[in-house]
């Protein structure tokens, strides 16, 4: 079975940055309070589900974001794979915000490349050495009951591989809650679905959101977790870890026959963000890599290589777009 736990927690908590008032987490924010009677039917939304701490010197959610991440050269464990290292770039970009007073209907679409270069006998390596593509198109729904509550639910279609074929997709849906337990405290869980990769499965999710004062978040959505401090309405410093698990369907090959390919890591890092103009961030980030690893599987679900990876730094730098 490929892991994607982490892909399933983090989709079942979705609704959560979507509506946990002024949050840094990355997606659409609500409007202040002075904008609700002009909110428009197109657009960011103005969501009561937490508003009553909506004071706070954090930035607003980002709708758009484009990065760029470099890990450098690691050594697989088996010193016969030789060792890799890749290059990521991923953009976020909206193209759905509808809103009528209580519901809300938001979708995005997320392109990737992954580009691995294996150093060293990569004939014994069954990582592949094309560009391996992503692409994922969620589509929340979410009802904004009260302060206390509110619920939603999300479907998402994805492609990831080497090239055109059937194996290359996944569908994926959620149904979430979200309850304000303190002015400074939401909590979230929820119910996600995956089918694609010869697997099909249910699991539970959980977070929550915690502003302590109107400067420190501390927020742990799996498999995403950090804390954030915004030194002035201009720059923004986060430690954070991620857990990353992403699944492409490779096409035959010299290295190998079909067969889905899996590369397993742990982020943690920092990141500073800065404020280049109005609604405009550029970031930089830095950290480790850990716990790293490759798992090749064929059609049949039969392991073909796995491996372990060493540690490795990596860099990453990018925009954010924030309302």
């Amino acid at each position: 079975m490929k892991s994607i736990l982490p892909l399933a927690l983090a989709t079942a908590c979705m609704i959560a940055p979507l509506c946990a008032g002024d949050s840094v987490a990355d997606t659409i924010a609500p409007a202040t309070d002075e904008h609700v009677s002009n909110q428009k039917w197109f657009g960011p939304p103005y969501i009561k589900f937490g508003r009553n701490n909506s004071s706070t010197h954090l930035p607003g959610y980002t709708v758009g974001t484009a990065s760029y991440t470099h890990k450098f050269t690691s050594d697989f464990d088996d010193q016969s794979l030789g060792d890799v290292s890749s290059d990521i770039f991923s953009i976020w970009a909206p193209f759905l915000a509808l809103n009528s007073e209580q519901y809300h209907l938001f979708a995005w679409i997320n392109y990737g490349t992954n580009k691995y270069k294996v150093g060293n006998n990569t004939s014994l390596n069954m990582l592949p050495e094309s560009t391996m593509q992503s692409i994922y198109v969620p589509v929340v729904f979410i009802h904004d009951i009260s302060e206390k509550w509110l619920w939603g639910g999300m479907v998402m279609p994805t492609y990831s591989g080497t090239g055109s074929n059937s194996d290359n997709f996944a569908i994926s849906g959620a149904v979430g809650v979200g309850y304000t337990y303190s002015p400074n405290l939401q909590l979230f869980g929820g119910v996600y679905y995956y089918s694609g990769f010869n697997d099909d499965l249910i699991l539970p999710g959980a977070g929550f959101i915690w502003r302590p004062n109107d400067r420190w978040e501390v927020s742990l959505l799996p498999p995403i977790g950090g804390i954030s401090y915004s030194i002035n309405d201009n720059l923004l410093v986060s430690l954070y870890g991620q857990y990353e698990s992403p699944t492409w369907h490779a096409e035959a090959d010299d290295l190998g026959p079909d067969r889905d390919v899996s590369m397993k890591s742990l982020r943690v890092g920092l990141r500073l963000e800065y404020n280049l103009r109005q609604w405009i961030w550029a970031y930089a980030a830095g950290g480790l890599s850990m716990g790293q690893s490759l798992e090749v599987e064929n059609s049949n679900n039969d392991t073909l290589q796995k491996s372990d990876i060493d540690a490795s730094p990596y860099v990453q730098v990018g925009l954010n777009i924030r309302f």
